[in-house]
């Protein structure tokens, strides 16, 4: 583009690029000044939301007006390619200024005022940066700062926009953040808020005051593992001349726990003006110097517990060298068992797309499905669910840090190139523990004929990689295979879209024209009816999804038995709705055909729970989670252990699912049933908002003092959840209401879900939230009426 005019630009060079674009210096020639334009990746081009995204983007950046924030003069576009038109600067990133060197204590501290003043003024417009790092922090030759590259920016309070999903540029496949300046929580792809532009500012100071970086690692799932799990070495240790206060205010802003960090930009921004002051003033002039003024506590880092604490650990050695020397020879005897479960687990891990054609991205995931759906034929293998394995989509990952993550032997990798209309797939198998290629294939098909290629791959995997992996001969394949290419390529298409409730819709439309064009493919059927049920759940959906699910699970057995998924999940639809007897019978015939199958022993579980057979249900939820370690759909196993009076194993499962909605709204019934009312009391704040929460009645009942009105929300709560299909959710708010001492609600709800065949007999003897309730003469009633509910159930199958 070099010499080109575009719109009233010359273009004059190129200044650089990378994943969120390529910029440009240009002569503005009617205002004959040079400027910055940064054109959005061609790849984006075609895509209306990445487009509506990257201007929405583009806007919110222009309403920072301030000093240190690099100006924004306009969005235009040239033929249909939108560019920012920016305010060109002159001088050097951070990035360069610090180039493994430390930076002199004044420089940063002048640098870190001015960019906390940045983020202060964008943070007070509602706007998060996101990818706060040196390469996005100028210092120009005066001395000025400027934080550049609101790209990634998101407004925070607009995010019910684009359907409810994620608004920002993440969502078409770009990382926020380079991985060692992401926050936790943005690793973890939380929600994020301006907390999290202060870790990542906490991070750069870090760098700035020593010349390294606090998280560092072979690859960035292993520094995002650092980010998330480690604490770095303290600044001084390897800047021994910094301030101890300086090592305390980046240690603040480092905080794992966001609540534990400077809350806004101007507290840390004041934090530092501060120290500048006292080390203008002579207050601190070694890093033994001492003040009363500034002194900022913080745990964020390596060796920085107490002496206390450090007592407490020597006088623990001796107590641990006992205590290993009889867990020694447990874990020897068992170390066998446990190697041979995982070296019979494989994890299909997303391809990667090498010369990066936007137009074929979505087989990334959508072949790795494909993969993993052939090799749940193969009876002596454990195949990890996709859920799990979505995550992993860097170019080098280690195999070690994986595998041991997704409890596995063997990993099965690959990519893909298009080239001109053929599309070669090359697959990798390797042995985690050995890092050591198994074996390698590869396959070539059209691009129009990708019936012909999951063809060509199943055949290679079915008759190479199987053997490879001693499991030769025990595949029963009783898939139905597509026969519409149009359908075929509809249906990987749907496999990629988000299960938000806007893209879910998108789904569902797509696979109904699947379905209609080859009604007899069972995947596609499957896949509806796992869509189907997160519109019911999740979305506006209701009753009548819920069914149109169930009606696609039936579709998709009937075309093919071995569908694992279907088959669980129309296994716990059955016992929401009651139909106990009949779930169960369909649950131990699934174990008997699928005895390695974690999601099989989930859902026999399932029916347990709601039979009220608490004991055979948690063993059946400890062998799900011991085939299958990680997976987030075990969450609801929960309930068994917390019903069994078992909380700190109840809270387990539930870590499964840690940072979730769910996870927020069932932690604060584990501390009821602990007996931690202040725990409870606080965990209830971060409770979500939907009505099926019943996020009132617990603040309720958790509060010092009952509130004026607690006779309105328990009425209130009690007609709403009756609205629910579900007797499970009758139980939990009945057990909820017993804690309250709201004797007569809790009596009747707990008699509906008994009536609804949530049977709940022992929990009814253990649950510890109807201790009070116990003493009640009518309990009694509601007791032997579970018991008769237990009769769906022969004692000869369920003991």
């Amino acid at each position: 583009m070099i010499g080109q005019t575009v719109s009233h630009y010359r273009i004059l060079g190129k200044l650089g690029g990378g994943g969120m674009g390529v910029v440009y210096e240009a002569e503005d020639i009617k205002l004959g000044r040079h400027v910055a334009l940064k054109f959005i990746p061609e790849n984006l081009v075609g895509d209306a939301k990445a487009l509506e995204r990257f201007e929405r983007e583009a806007r919110a950046a222009s309403q920072l007006n301030h000093p240190h924030i690099c100006t924004i003069h306009g969005i235009e576009e040239n033929k249909g390619h939108p560019f920012i038109v920016m305010e060109k600067l002159e001088g050097q990133s951070l990035k360069q200024r610090i180039s493994g060197h430390a930076i002199e204590l004044d420089e940063v501290l002048d640098t870190g005022i001015q960019v906390a003043d940045a983020l202060a003024a964008s943070h007070a417009k509602g706007i998060v940066h996101r990818d706060i790092k040196p390469a996005n922090i100028f210092l120009t030759p005066g001395g000025q700062v400027k934080v550049l590259d609101f790209g990634l920016a998101k407004l925070v309070h607009q995010t019910a926009t684009d359907d409810g999903g994620d608004n920002s540029l993440t969502a078409v496949g770009v990382i926020p953040g380079t991985a060692v300046y992401m926050s936790p929580e943005q690793a973890r792809s939380e929600e994020i808020d301006p907390r999290s532009d202060l870790f990542s500012f906490g991070v750069v100071l870090y760098e700035m005051a020593t010349g390294k970086k606090p998280f560092t690692g072979n690859n960035s799932l292993i520094t995002l593992e650092h980010v998330l799990h480690q604490k770095p070495v303290p600044p001084r240790a390897h800047n021994p001349n910094l301030p101890v206060e300086l090592e305390g205010i980046i240690g603040k802003a480092m905080e794992k726990d966001r609540k534990q960090r400077y809350q806004s930009a101007a507290d840390m921004r004041a934090d530092l003006q501060l120290l500048r002051r006292e080390t203008e003033s002579g207050l601190v002039k070694s890093p033994i110097g001492k003040t009363a003024k500034l002194r900022v506590a913080s745990k964020s880092f390596a060796g920085s517990s107490s002496k206390l604490q450090t007592y407490l650990l020597i006088g623990m050695a001796a107590l641990l060298v006992m205590i290993v020397a009889a867990v020694g020879a447990w874990w020897y005897k068992h170390r066998a068992v446990a190697n041979s479960a995982e070296r019979n687990a494989v994890a299909v891990l997303p391809l990667q797309n090498m010369n990066g054609d936007y137009s074929v991205d979505y087989l990334r995931f959508a072949l790795a499905d494909e993969l993993s759906s052939v090799l749940t034929y193969a009876r002596t293998l454990e195949v990890r669910p996709s859920s799990m394995t979505r995550k992993y989509v860097e170019l080098d990952l280690d195999p070690h840090k994986v595998g041991a993550q997704l409890h596995v032997g063997r990993l099965l990798t690959g990519h893909f190139t298009r080239q001109g209309e053929q599309l070669t797939v090359t697959l990798e198998a390797v042995d985690v523990a050995s890092d050591r290629l198994l074996w390698q294939s590869s396959v070539r098909a059209p691009v129009n004929d990708l019936i012909s290629l999951q063809q060509q791959l199943t055949a290679q995997v079915q008759n190479g990689l199987l053997p490879v992996l001693g499991s030769a001969g025990s595949a029963v394949d009783t898939s139905s295979r597509p026969k519409s290419q149009e359908a075929y390529d509809l249906y990987l298409h749907s496999l990629a879209l988000p299960h938000d409730p806007g893209p879910n819709k998108d789904a569902i439309a797509v696979l109904e024209h699947v379905v209609g064009t080859d009604p007899n493919y069972a995947p596609a059927w499957e896949a509806l009816g796992l869509r189907y049920n997160y519109d019911s759940t999740y979305s506006d959906g209701g009753e009548k999804m819920f069914q149109r699910s169930n009606a696609a699970y039936e579709r998709a057995l009937a075309l093919d038995p071995n569908r694992e998924l279907a088959a669980s999940n129309l296994i716990t639809n059955r016992v929401e709705r009651g139909e106990l007897g009949r779930a169960y019978d369909a649950a131990t015939d699934l174990v008997r055909r699928h005895p390695r199958s974690a999601n099989a022993h989930f859902a026999l579980s399932y029916v347990l729970r709601y039979a009220g057979m608490l004991e055979q249900a948690t063993d059946e939820c400890n062998t799900a989670r011991a085939l299958d370690p990680g997976n987030y759909n075990f969450r609801s196993c929960a309930w068994a252990f917390l019903e069994s009076g078992k909380s700190e194993r109840a809270m387990d499962f539930v870590h499964l699912d840690a940072g979730s909605e769910w996870a927020a709204w069932a932690t604060p019934y584990v501390f009821l049933a602990e007996g931690n009312l202040v725990a409870a009391r606080e965990s209830a704040k971060g409770m979500g908002k939907a009505p099926t929460y019943h996020r009132e009645l617990m603040a309720a009942c958790v509060a010092p003092q009952r509130p004026a009105d607690m006779e309105r929300i328990v009425r209130d709560t009690e007609s709403s959840v009756m609205t629910e299909p579900d007797p499970e959710a009758w139980y939990h708010v009945g057990t909820l209401m017993a804690f309250c001492r709201q004797k007569e609600p809790a009596l009747r709800l707990l008699n509906r879900a008994v009536q609804q065949n949530y049977c709940a007999y022992s929990a009814l003897l253990s649950d510890p939230l109807l201790k009070e309730l116990r003493k009640e003469t009518a309990f009694n009633e509601v007791l032997t009426a579970a018991s008769e509910c237990q009769k769906a159930i022969p004692k000869s199958k369920g003991q």
